[in-house]
């Protein structure tokens, strides 16, 4: 019985440290972003910083530190599991995006680690030809 009281106990604290980063405000950083087809296929690619700044309920992502090209938005589902944080799980979030004069688009972004490297993919459901891939350098917690 403490075997198991003692097991239950370390999956619990496993389970905790495994999704500490789900309940943090985290700003990733790409400096290379890929633009897909509906295929999969590149068509584009780009050596540009974007920033991915992500709450439990706001996100907001910016190309080049310029306040003019940004886009923001309300997160509406947040799904975050994560085996070993920052390096290998998954994050899905869908939510509505607003860019530049109230251009709205709902959207899912999924936040994807596999062997230490994390890449953020970007749809817009109202462009389905169209997938960008972040490919992120660096993270940190926000306050």
């Amino acid at each position: 019985m403490k075997k198991i009281i003692l097991m239950l106990f370390v999956i619990c604290i496993f389970s905790k440290w495994s999704n500490a980063q789900c309940d943090k405000k985290i700003l990733w950083t790409s400096a290379k972003e890929e633009f897909t087809n509906g295929n999969g296929q590149v068509q584009k690619t780009e050596q540009d910083k974007v920033t991915f700044e992500i709450s439990n309920t706001e996100i907001i992502l910016n190309h080049n530190d310029d306040p003019n090209d940004e886009m923001k938005g309300t997160i509406n589902e947040l799904t975050c599991d994560w085996t070993e944080p920052y390096k290998t799980g998954k994050t899905i979030i869908k939510g509505r995006l607003t860019e530049g004069h109230n251009d709205v688009h709902d959207a899912v972004i999924t936040i994807e680690g596999k062997n230490g490297q994390v890449i953020i993919t970007l749809e817009l459901n109202d462009k389905p030809d169209m997938k960008i891939k972040a490919y992120v350098d660096k993270y940190e917690e926000k306050s």
